[in-house]
């Protein structure tokens, strides 16, 4: 309510983290993300998992005290993928046609409108037989398409992680790294704005948390390397795909 009215919430619990999206027809978009090892201890119906993990969240179950479920719940696996190239002869891929990642920083809409726009731009300097101009901007395009979704990915793939959830409960603004973090988040990703050497100095603090976490940090990789394996191994042979790689 209030100033806060519409905001995108995430809750860690133990072992994962829940999205919470309010809908513009009073409804709100609640799932957990967690690990296969998780899922795999499920009992009864996906709807009373759903529950039961929730319960895992005590304010975000505050939160839902008073709500009613709208239908039962539903769950997917891992779909993140990225292709090996983004054009090609005659063909340009722009937005989840390229690559898609887990939407946790609700990227997905920018990416695919910024990429659509530097596609634009190349196209536009092809047709009008501006070659030299075009091929600038197709390497530019190159860039732009690997550069949001690499680094929206790296904190993806350890927001988990105990040296993050340490970092991101006791926010500090060292070297102005908090604010480097959130101008990233925020999509500022294809300006100029110099925030790489505190985005470096940002992964220092990480992989130094890391190895004053190591217990739980060896614990989580582990556990994560054991998941890929047996989802891969359950999933069997992927079939051919040309140019397209899969993530775990």
């Amino acid at each position: 309510p209030g100033r806060y009215e519409g905001n995108i919430t995430l809750f860690w619990f133990d072992h994962g983290w829940f999205w919470y999206i309010p809908l513009r027809d009073g409804t709100v978009s609640v799932g957990a993300v967690a690990s296969p090892a998780y899922f795999k201890n499920r009992k009864g119906s996906l709807t009373e998992f759903l529950m039961e993990t929730i319960a895992l969240a005590p304010k975000l179950a505050e939160r839902l005290k008073n709500a009613t479920l709208m239908d039962g719940a539903t769950s997917t696996g891992n779909y993140a993928y990225d292709a090996k190239f983004c054009r090609g002869d005659r063909f340009m891929m722009v937005g989840d046609a390229y690559a898609f990642v887990d939407p946790m920083f609700s990227s997905g809409v920018f990416l695919a409108m910024n990429s659509a726009f530097e596609s634009a731009t190349a196209v536009d300097h092809w047709l009008k037989g501006e070659t030299k101009e075009a091929e600038k901007q197709f390497r530019r395009f190159d860039k732009v398409m690997k550069r949001g979704p690499r680094i929206f990915s790296w904190f993806i793939y350890r927001i988990t992680s105990p040296a993050i959830r340490k970092i991101f409960m006791h926010p500090q603004n060292v070297w102005r790294m908090q604010e480097a973090l959130l101008s990233i988040l925020a999509g500022d990703l294809f300006r100029n704005t110099p925030f790489g050497p505190r985005f470096l100095g940002f992964k220092v603090v990480y992989y130094v948390s890391c190895i004053t976490l190591w217990p739980q940090a060896f614990a989580i990789w582990s556990r994560r390397r054991k998941n890929l394996k047996e989802s891969l191994e359950a999933a069997g042979p992927a079939p051919a795909r040309e140019g397209i790689s899969v993530k775990g």
